[in-house]
């Protein structure tokens, strides 16, 4: 039987869920005999005789490959909310759980359970750590005393290769042995094969979640770890123990397993730290979703300083010239709305940081961003070994370009020269090796008196120089020659690349604009990280060349492009730190994914995403791996179709409302210990049966049909959650 569904909402790839793989023939030794039959009337034709060969199926038995272990859930060492999952473990070997026959009359039942082990519920491992006992299986299987063993023959159902060899093992008491094992009936329903297939080509992007299609075998747990604490999960074999899955209490104290597969988590049990429920939080954040510094007094008057918090500035200490202090605006490269364009020098960029400060006229402060900018490229620039190298690199290459374009001028026209010969006449050339031989302090000083003297004119003035090399023709031939060098010093500018070096402080001025979890959206602000990119190319300028060719130098790179992102900072980011965030931007009537430029996490939970452009939708979804079985919140499960468009929710939850939650299934518990395990086809009150008049209520069942459990899967598959931020394109969210 086959269960697909879709994977979540995403549309590029689908899962089917099926019952189960029995394989022909299980695992174990057999003998194959072949018979001979003559026809006709041939004397002694029954008397030859048959050939038999001895044949062995192999599959695993004592130990686990840990190339077969696909995923595990929760993670080892994880530490967060489980209380509404069951935990899980993924195979890479999709007939694996049915490969050994735990009954031959019943080929269906599986063989492997996972177990889920409490604090000092194993007298060996009482911090439950996942800790084992190492064995042989000799000594496993021939243990006597107050112990019960698998019921496996060593000498005719163990090969002798086998009998020596270690396994792990793990002595369980027999009161939660039968508390714990599933029942007979049960373990059908607690495992199934998922098929995972391709519906289109997914695009590789940077820091995306590449698909993961194949065929897996699933074990499932039968037990929610609701109490707090940590739990070892044990993928234990139960070959052996066929009679022992009644729930009845084995004489023995103590019950010897094979543990294939162990580890442990945490469980934090919290209905605020799901997912869905921090998400959400985020999302109705009263601060609203853009990064600014709200004002500390409800209801403040709106003034130019409350316009200026809105416009994502925060106020800084300041000191003038005179040596009197005040304060300032700064702003960082993130903007809550676009930000206004200010006038740039005549030349197109800064050359010191006071061009930058904008003085604002009505409340008689500076805004220093820009100024901070430059200051903060000119220290990257200093202090940040790839950037220094890339500048000194670039200086020093292009002089050695210009003095060599200068000799080889000299010796006489060349074809490959002839263009640049034209550019030394009447001095020119004179005037180049002048300029790269003169301090760039005098490159603002007035220029000497011309005189003549042999008819060799005076070294020009700087901006002299500058206008010719933006000639075309000299700054098509300049260009062309650094192209080489150049290369590494735009990497190094990159607009990314330079943002990636920023102090968290210049991005983030003040820490009450990212309060504990909450969600912002940004713009980039170009001309900040153009005034980076100022600050930067101004350092190990030496001559007036230097200075010249800095100009050339600026019109080969790439102006800054629009850039956005979001920042976080949450319990989401500790939890997920591979949540799956995907930018769209509709063009054309049709979604376009954006691609995300950098992303990177701070601590253990802040994490910030640059997105190449600006999105109209946000979409955050839990990581793919992070498919589990379970309930959803409130201790319900949100019943799914089973026909027609399989997967698809039916609007309806399970138990229906005023019939209990999930814990009406779970199994009762002595003492004062919480309820944790999951009654699936036996007890007094099972979810199956219960489950399955459901379904056939709302028309997912035919009359007669059983809850199978590839459709049990389809049912409790928590599939990723998924929420759509739609941030206004003007910055206010």
């Amino acid at each position: 039987m086959t269960q697909p569904t879709a994977y979540g909402d995403d549309p590029r790839f689908s899962i089917h869920f099926h019952d189960n793989h029995v394989p022909a023939a299980p695992a174990g030794l057999y003998e194959i005999t072949l018979g001979h039959k003559i026809s006709g009337d041939k004397v002694g034709a029954d008397e030859l005789p048959a050939v038999r060969q001895n044949a062995e199926i192999r599959s695993p038995q004592f130990t686990l490959d840990g190339s077969f272990v696909h995923a595990l859930h929760p993670a080892p060492a994880a530490s967060g909310a489980f209380e509404y999952v069951l935990p899980h473990v993924t195979l890479n070997r999709l007939i694996l759980p049915w490969e050994r026959a735990l009954d031959p009359a019943a080929p269906e039942l599986p063989w492997l359970a996972l177990l889920l082990f409490a604090e000092g519920e194993l007298p060996d491992d009482p911090k439950a750590q996942g800790h084992v006992t190492t064995r042989t299986v000799r000594e496993l299987l021939t243990t006597t005393g107050d112990v019960l063993v698998p019921d496996i023959t060593l000498d005719a159902e163990v090969p002798p290769e086998l009998r020596d060899s270690a396994c792990a093992t793990v002595d369980v008491p027999s009161e939660v042995f039968a508390a714990l094992v599933p029942r007979r009936a049960d373990l059908p329903h607690l495992c199934h094969v998922r098929k995972v297939t391709d519906q289109h080509a997914a695009r590789v992007r940077r820091n995306g979640e590449p698909l993961e299609t194949g065929d897996y075998a699933v074990v499932v747990a039968n037990r929610f770890p609701r109490t707090g604490g940590r739990y070892a999960a044990h993928l234990v074999s139960l070959e052996g123990f066929a009679d022992r899955l009644d729930g009845t209490p084995p004489v023995p104290s103590v019950v010897r397993m094979v543990s294939l597969w162990a580890w442990s988590f945490e469980a934090v049990p919290d209905a605020d730290a799901h997912f869905a429920a921090l998400i959400r939080h985020m999302a109705d954040d009263p601060a609203g979703l853009g990064l600014r510094l709200r004002p500390q007094t409800a209801g403040a008057p709106a003034g130019p300083a409350t316009e200026r918090l809105d416009l994502g500035h925060v106020p800084v200490d300041h000191a003038l010239p005179s040596g009197e202090h005040t304060f300032a605006w700064y702003r960082g490269p993130f903007t809550p709305v676009v930000a206004q364009t200010v006038p740039v020098p005549a030349d197109g960029h800064h050359t010191h940081a006071d061009e930058a400060l904008i003085y604002l006229t009505g409340t008689g402060v500076f805004d220093v961003s820009y100024a901070a900018a430059f200051t903060l490229g000119r220290a990257l620039a200093l202090s940040d070994d790839t950037l220094a190298a890339a500048v000194s690199a670039f200086r020093a290459r292009s002089r050695r370009v210009a003095h060599r374009a200068l000799r080889q001028a000299r010796t006489g026209p060349h074809p490959a020269r002839d263009r640049f010969h034209e550019l030394i006449e009447d001095g020119f050339g004179d005037r180049l090796h002048t300029a790269a031989t003169t301090p760039n302090a005098a490159r603002t000083a007035p220029p000497p008196p011309r005189r003549a003297t042999g008819g060799v004119p005076r070294p020009p003035a700087v901006a002299d120089l500058r206008g010719r090399l933006r000639s075309g023709t000299a700054r098509d031939l300049l260009r062309t020659a650094l192209t080489e060098p150049l290369a590494p010093l735009t990497r190094a500018l990159d607009q990314v690349a330079l943002l990636a070096a920023v102090p968290l402080g210049h991005l983030v001025p003040d820490a009450r604009m990212l309060p504990p979890e909450s969600l912002r959206f940004f713009h980039v602000d170009a001309q900040w990280c153009a005034a980076l990119r100022d600050g930067v190319l101004s350092t190990g300028i030496g001559t007036s060349l230097d200075a010249a060719v800095d100009d050339v130098a600026r019109d080969a790179l790439d102006a800054p492009r629009p850039l956005s992102g979001l920042l976080m900072r949450s319990a989401l980011v500790r939890g997920w730190p591979d949540v799956v965030i995907e930018p769209h931007r509709t063009a054309s009537g049709r979604p376009e994914l954006l691609d995300i430029v950098h992303r990177v996490t701070f601590g253990p939970d802040l994490l910030l995403c640059l997105v190449d452009g600006v999105p109209d939708e946000v979409v955050f979804r839990e990581p793919h791996e992070g498919i589990h079985f379970g309930i959803d919140e409130g201790g319900r499960i949100g019943l799914r179709r089973l026909t027609g468009a399989v997967g698809e929710s039916l609007g309806q939850d399970f138990p229906p409302r005023g019939e209990g939650d999930i814990g009406r299934f779970l199994r009762p518990v002595t003492g004062d210990g919480t309820p944790e395990v999951l009654d699936l086809a036996s007890g007094a009150d099972p979810l199956i049966p219960a489950m399955t008049t459901v379904l056939r209520d709302l028309g997912q069942l035919e009359p007669g049909a059983a809850l199978s459990p590839g459709a049990l899967a389809v049912e409790l598959v928590n599939a990723p959650q998924r929420i759509a931020f739609t941030p206004d394109r003007s910055g206010q969210q």
